[in-house]
């Protein structure tokens, strides 16, 4: 079973986007913010993580940073954020996708779908 990791730290988005996905057949571990997924990461593997780029704490520029930076970690991460993003931070951080919210839950579906399948 595949594993998804949500970072969000609006709960409502977070527990409807892994309502859907467990749906789908796939694991799913949401935390709120990103000092939270990067201590989960010690424990999961994820096969895609879905990160939202404003929370407190930690942003998600900042979590996908430390993700990168870490080394060991090589999934794809999907972005969400209702604000469109520089081009130059999608391609420094090597994004595998970004959802503009609010987004279709089909447009979810069928990006993990194609982000997970391998």
């Amino acid at each position: 079973m595949k594993t998804v990791l949500v970072v969000d730290d609006e709960l409502d988005i977070a527990e409807a986007i892994q309502a859907i996905l467990e749906e789908e057949q796939l694991r799913v571990v949401v935390c709120g913010n990103g000092r939270e997924a990067l201590a989960r990461l010690k424990e999961e593997k994820p096969d895609l993580a879905i990160i939202d780029v404003m929370m407190p704490v930690m942003n998600g520029y900042e979590t996908i940073d430390a993700i990168r930076k870490d080394g060991t970690h090589h999934f794809p991460i999907l972005v969400m954020s209702a604000i469109q993003p520089p081009k130059t931070k999608m391609e420094e951080q090597q994004w595998a996708g970004f959802l503009k919210k609010p987004f279709s839950l089909r447009d979810l579906v069928d990006t993990v779908e194609r982000l997970t399948s391998s």
